[in-house]
């Protein structure tokens, strides 16, 4: 009886651990931009996820900002990595003046290893 309860106890301990690793989505809900063109990176897990959907609302690794702290944001990260890999998801429907702000804000801050995410047959599978 004594080693089925230590058996149990230790499969418990891997699902807590298991449950605790699950990674959150950085993903917003947008449709991107189709291209023929695109370049495939290895995905990475440092990659800062900036996105923008059609109605101009600013995202920080999938979490709702508003311009000035996406601006702070950028400008902490900056100061620390200024050539972290950064991932921009916009809508294709997005004005383009939200893509232009966001490229500015990097630009402006002297982070250059900037992205856009395109569409993906594998990687937009519902």
């Amino acid at each position: 009886m004594s080693p089925m309860i230590d058996a149990v106890f230790l499969l418990l301990i891997f699902f807590l651990v298991a449950t605790m690793l699950r990674k959150d989505s950085q993903d917003i809900d947008i449709i991107p931009p189709e291209s023929v063109s695109a370049v495939k990176l290895i995905p990475d897990e440092h990659t800062l996820v900036l996105g923008v959907n059609e109605q101009g609302d600013f995202f920080w690794q999938g979490v709702g900002v508003s311009l000035n702290e996406l601006h702070h944001r950028m400008r902490e990260v900056s100061v620390v990595d200024p050539e972290r890999r950064i991932r921009l998801d916009a809508d294709f429907q997005t004005p383009f003046v939200y893509v232009v702000q966001v490229l500015d804000l990097a630009q402006f801050n002297r982070m250059h290893n900037v992205g856009i995410r395109t569409y993906d047959n594998r990687y937009n599978r519902q």
